[in-house]
């Protein structure tokens, strides 16, 4: 395996108390595939590939657990060997692209800067032809003359491009994607996750795809891992998490989405109540309080992690116990309702 999450938790102290942000995450990522963390926001999704590139510091972070990089346990690294890895084997494209951008540097001198930290002996000359070159990659016309320009100079979407180029100008073997069509129109979004997917291909790296829109990934993740309180709580191929959602919240998420086979003057579908208190999270389900096919033992006990029929397709609910079978019968047949 490339990279192996096991048992990852993340809590940050404050003055209210421990924030489980991350509560035992487990996770795989295979060599060129592409894994979609979905959930909504504050559910973990972003400080776990934050924590894959060691960017919390701790304290206040408490962090325990293991990533593994092709063998290499990242969070027993010294900081020095890992600014090494940071863009050059793993790259990150950040939610904001213009909080990413320095508004006081020329574009091409940031994207530059990665490059010759990561290879000394490059000439200036070679970096910046690798710049433009990348640039080009990324779609954006005429390299040579945006290379000079600033970021407050380019429109949302040219400016997710430079955010994007920086990430992949040293060619890393994992791309971390942190919403990266958060803000943009949906022809934009379209371009950038077109965009991403032909990276992956051409550069062969392997992608975390970091979203809460369900129908972002239909036709780009490989695998997707739905997130919940701070955990996996469902996992599995794309296909298998669409055709068959076998946890409530995944098939929630999938409810609520806009649909065209539905009437134009149907209510969208909502997810009612609000997500635990990580700081107190519930002792039993992270889901129990809104789940529409709660029973009595999911607010006492945390559920097992059951597999679901098709390889690598796994729920943590107690719906797929064997004592469950009528209770989940009546979820299966209320699932899409609505």
């Amino acid at each position: 395996m490339f990279v192996e999450l096991r048992d990852l938790r993340v809590s940050f102290k404050t003055y209210g108390g421990s924030v489980r942000a991350v509560r035992g995450v487990n996770l795989d990522i295979e060599r060129g595939e592409c894994l979609a963390i979905v959930g909504e926001s504050g559910c973990g999704k972003s400080v776990t590939a934050n924590t894959i590139m060691r960017l919390i510091p701790s304290p206040p972070a408490e962090i325990s657990g293991s990533v593994r990089m092709d063998g290499t346990e990242l969070l027993a690294l010294p900081e020095k060997r890992m600014k090494e890895i940071r863009g050059k084997s793993i790259g990150m494209i950040f939610q904001d692209p213009m909080t990413s951008l320095d508004p006081t540097m020329r574009i091409g001198s940031q994207i530059m800067e990665g490059l010759r930290i990561h290879d000394k002996k490059m000439s200036r000359h070679e970096a910046e032809n690798m710049v433009y070159e990348t640039l080009g990659m990324v779609g954006i016309p005429n390299p040579r003359a945006q290379f000079k320009r600033y970021a407050y100079e380019f429109s949302g979407g040219m400016r997710q491009r430079v955010v994007i180029a920086m990430a992949v100008i040293c060619k890393p073997r994992l791309l971390l994607a942190d919403e990266p069509t958060t803000a943009l129109d949906v022809t934009t979004q379209a371009q950038i996750l077109g965009l991403i997917r032909d990276l992956k291909t051409h550069l062969g790296s392997s992608v975390v795809l970091i979203t809460h829109d369900m129908g972002v990934v239909a036709n780009m993740a490989d695998r997707i891992a739905v997130f919940y309180a701070g955990q996996v709580v469902e996992e599995g191929a794309s296909e298998d998490v669409f055709r068959n959602p076998s946890h409530p919240y995944t098939a929630a998420l999938l409810n609520s989405r806009p649909r065209l086979d539905r009437d134009r003057k149907q209510k969208l579908a909502t997810i009612g109540g609000a997500p635990p208190d990580l700081f107190a999270p519930p002792q039993g389900c992270g889901f129990f309080e809104r789940c529409p096919a709660a029973m009595e033992v999911c607010g006492d006990i945390p559920p097992s992690r059951y597999d679901c029929g098709a390889p690598g397709h796994r729920s943590l609910c107690w719906l797929h116990h064997e004592f469950a079978s009528p209770r989940r019968d009546e979820w299966l047949r209320m699932r899409f309702s609505g």
